[in-house]
């Protein structure tokens, strides 16, 4: 073999284990925690960017954590501190570029101790949120995205009183379904620019909410079964408000004929933005 072809392979293998180590090793790492029945847990989150799948554990008392990543993209730190029950996850992108071989892609996918009553806290830069968070013991629950499509569903009761519900989403579209469920005392919806629905399915007890709009498309699902008390701050000609017939208005607000007489009632204040409102009964 002459000089230059030796010169030339050398240059290649040097070029393809540079390629290789610029692509990084998808990374897979799981944590699990056991708790008893009478703990009570904080989660806190911080996530850049990733696939967020959150749900119910079948293991009543555990929490677990997976994640996947590609380690030259992400880095990753858990801290749990056993004396407060306290759990904190962060996950960090290590640069902003652009993604054209999927090293930016992230997955992580948590699982709840449905017997232990928690405090989760989630922010999230980017990324698609799925949370199913029926049967669980959520006592607080914050959820803010920057960016990204998120779906919350509680397909079954929560199985305690929540004491708040915050959601606050800045771009992408939101899906809300079986809110009810939560058993919520008072929600804070705030949406910034995308579509939104509210699904109050599951409504059982006394609850409120105020939902606060910027620009995009929104529709509020109310239960048949269930009273309420609407009260809506029109944002001049710029906002399409659709409520139904069902809702009479007396004075500033629109009232059902069964909400002095049901224990089943939400409050609803709107603050429509830029878009259509539609309100309707299902």
């Amino acid at each position: 073999m002459n000089k230059q072809k030796i010169t030339i392979l050398t240059f290649s293998l040097l070029l393809v284990g540079s390629m290789l180590s610029a692509q990084g090793d998808v990374v897979r790492k799981r944590h699990n925690y056991e708790f008893s029945a009478q703990d009570y847990l904080i989660f806190e989150i911080e996530i850049d960017a990733a696939e967020v799948k959150i749900s119910p554990n079948t293991h009543e008392t555990e929490l677990s954590v997976f994640l996947k990543f590609n380690d030259e993209s992400f880095d990753y730190d858990i801290d749990f501190d056993e004396h407060d029950n306290n759990i904190s996850l962060s996950f960090e992108k290590k640069q902003w570029i652009d993604d054209h071989d999927g090293q930016l892609r992230a997955e992580i996918e948590i699982l709840l101790p449905p017997s232990v009553v928690v405090d989760l806290d989630c922010r999230i830069k980017a990324g698609e949120v799925d949370m199913q968070l029926g049967d669980l013991s959520l006592k607080r629950l914050a959820l803010k995205t920057w960016a990204g499509d998120v779906r919350v569903d509680f397909q079954q009761p929560n199985r305690i009183a929540m004491r708040s519900l915050l959601l606050n989403t800045k771009i992408g579209e939101t899906r809300l379904k079986n809110l009810g469920n939560a058993r919520f005392r008072h929600a804070e919806i705030n949406n910034g620019i995308g579509q939104l629905e509210i699904d109050f399915t599951g409504l059982a007890e006394g609850a409120s909410a105020d939902v606060d709009l910027d620009i995009g498309a929104t529709e509020i699902f109310i239960p048949d079964e269930v009273g309420v008390k609407l009260s809506v701050h029109k944002f001049l000609f710029l906002s399409q408000v659709d409520i139904p017939h069902k809702l009479r208005k007396k004075g500033k607000y629109y009232i059902s004929d069964n909400y002095h007489r049901d224990d089943k009632s939400v409050i609803l204040k709107v603050k429509p933005g830029i878009g259509d409102l539609r309100i309707s009964y299902h």
